[in-house]
C-alpha cells in the first residue's frame, strides 16, 4: 500500500480498502451509510476516498475489535454510552427533542428553543421590534465585548442559582456588557439593537443562536452534566460549561480563526499556516474542526455551518477560501468558522462569535443539567491506570525489609 499522501486528501480505492482491511466492494457500503466521502476520478474508472474519513473509520473498527480500546474510545468520538432525550445527530442532520434543528431554526427564537429543550413545550413568538429604527449608521463599529474572564465574573454576579430563565437572561446581559432593560425581548432582538443590526442581520443572528443551542455530549455539555450529577446548583453547572467552551479546542477556536481571518482570506492561494493545520487534521495529527473546517459527526459537512453561511451577505474571499480548503483537504466549514464569518459579515465586535456560541449553548447546558439531575446518577468513570506497578514496588520493598536494610523511597 502506498504511504499516506500529504499532497492530496484523497486515497485510491486500493489504498482505502487496505487501510480498512476490507474488500473494495465494502467501500460502497460505507459511502451509502455516510461513513466515507468519495468522488469520481477525472478520466479514470472508479472512485477515490477522503483520507481523513478512512483514518477515522479505521480507528473505530480497531476499537470494536479491541474491548479495552472500546471503553477508552467512548471519550473520543466513540460509541454512545449515556442516554439523553435532548439531541440527536443522525445521517448528517441535527434534531432537538425529535425536531429537525435546521427547520426549527427557520422561525424559532432562542427562548422558544429553551422552552422546547427544558420542558418539551413550545410557545408563541413575541412581537418583533422595528429594525428600521436601529439600522447602523455608515461606518459604525460596535464597541468590543469584555474578554472571557470579565464575562464569567459578570455572569456569576447576576445569575440566580436555580432559575433557568433568569440564568439565560443573566448570561445575555453578561455577554453584552450592559444590562437589558427589556426582559421580555428575545435575545436576538436585544443583541440586534445593541449591535445595530438591520432585519436581515437580526434574522441571521437568531438562526445562529438556535443552531448553537445544543450538540449532544460535546465537551462543555459533558462538563455540565458531570457537575450536575453531584447535585450542584444550575449556576455552577452552567459555569462549568462556559469554562469548558472557552478552550481553544472548543468554542475558543473562534478567536483563533478571527485572529487569522485577514491572512487566510487575503490570498489567492491557501495560506501556509492554514495548509499546515489542514494537513495535520487530514493525517490524524490534529482533531478535525480545530481549524474551523471538518467535523467528525458530519462527513458531508456541518449542516449548522451551511445554514448560517447561506444567510450571510456574499463574500468572494470567503467563498474562495472554502473552495480552496475543500480542494486541499476535502473539508467543509464547521460551526466555529461560520460564527466568525457571521461576526465579520455583520461587522460585530471582536469576540461576538464566542458570545453567540456561549449564549446559544447556555440553553443546552441548562437542559443537560436538568436531565442529569432527574436521572439521579453520579457520573464517576474508572481510570485505566498507566503509572508504575505498585505490586512490583511492594515486592522489592518486602525483599529489602527482609534483609534488614533500610529502604529509602525515591
Amino acid at each position: 500500500m502506498n504511504s499516506l499522501s500529504h499532497d492530496s486528501p484523497w486515497l485510491s480505492a486500493e489504498d482505502a480498502a487496505a487501510l480498512l482491511k476490507v474488500r473494495r466492494s465494502s467501500l460502497y457500503s460505507y459511502v451509502s451509510r455516510g461513513l466515507l466521502r468519495a468522488q469520481s476520478m477525472a478520466g479514470q474508472r472508479g472512485k477515490r476516498y477522503l483520507q481523513s474519513d478512512v483514518l477515522r473509520l479505521a480507528r473505530q473498527r480497531q476499537t470494536v475489535r479491541n474491548p479495552a480500546s472500546l471503553a477508552q474510545s467512548t471519550l473520543d468520538w466513540g460509541q454512545p454510552v449515556m442516554a439523553s432525550s435532548l439531541t440527536l445527530v443522525r445521517g448528517g442532520r441535527l434534531y432537538y427533542r425529535g425536531r429537525d434543528a435546521l427547520q426549527w431554526a427557520e422561525h424559532a427564537s432562542l427562548e422558544q428553543t429553551a422552552e422546547w429543550m427544558w420542558q418539551g413545550v413550545a410557545f408563541e413568538p413575541r412581537p418583533a421590534v422595528d429594525h428600521a429604527a436601529v439600522a447602523p449608521p455608515a461606518g459604525h463599529r460596535p464597541a468590543s465585548l469584555p474578554d472571557f474572564a470579565c464575562i464569567l465574573a459578570a455572569w456569576h454576579a447576576q445569575a440566580q442559582p436555580d432559575q433557568p430563565q433568569a440564568l439565560l437572561q443573566a448570561m445575555a446581559t453578561a455577554l453584552l456588557g450592559a444590562p437589558s432593560h427589556e426582559s421580555s425581548q428575545p435575545a436576538h432582538e436585544h443583541l440586534a439593537q445593541r449591535w445595530r443590526l438591520d432585519a436581515p442581520g437580526a434574522s441571521s443572528l437568531r438562526r445562529a443562536l438556535v443552531l448553537c443551542a445544543d450538540h449532544e455530549f460535546n465537551a462543555s455539555s459533558f462538563a455540565t452534566r458531570v457537575v450536575a450529577s453531584t447535585g450542584a446548583s444550575l449556576q455552577a453547572c452552567v459555569g462549568a460549561g462556559l469554562a469548558a467552551l472557552s478552550g481553544p479546542m472548543h468554542g475558543g477556536v473562534t478567536r483563533q480563526i478571527d485572529r487569522q481571518w485577514e491572512a487566510w482570506h487575503a490570498q489567492s492561494t491557501l495560506a501556509p499556516s492554514l495548509a499546515l493545520l489542514l494537513r495535520d487534521a487530514r493525517s490524524g495529527h490534529a482533531p478535525a474542526g480545530f481549524t474551523g473546517f471538518g467535523h467528525p459527526l458530519y462527513p458531508q459537512g456541518d449542516p449548522r455551518a451551511q445554514a448560517i453561511l447561506q444567510q450571510l451577505p456574499p463574500d468572494p474571499g470567503r467563498e474562495r477560501l472554502i473552495d480552496q480548503v475543500y480542494a486541499h483537504a476535502g473539508l467543509l466549514p464547521s460551526l466555529d468558522y461560520a460564527l466568525v464569518a457571521l461576526q465579520r459579515s455583520w461587522r460585530l465586535p471582536p469576540g461576538a462569535a464566542f458570545a453567540v456560541f456561549a449564549l446559544g449553548r447556555t440553553v443546552g447546558w441548562i437542559a443537560h443539567a436538568l436531565e442529569q439531575r432527574a436521572s439521579g446518577q453520579l457520573i464517576r468513570p474508572r481510570a485505566v491506570y498507566s503509572g508504575p506497578d505498585p505490586a512490583a514496588d511492594a515486592g522489592s520493598s518486602a525483599s529489602a525489609s527482609g534483609s534488614g536494610r533500610i529502604v529509602r523511597f525515591r
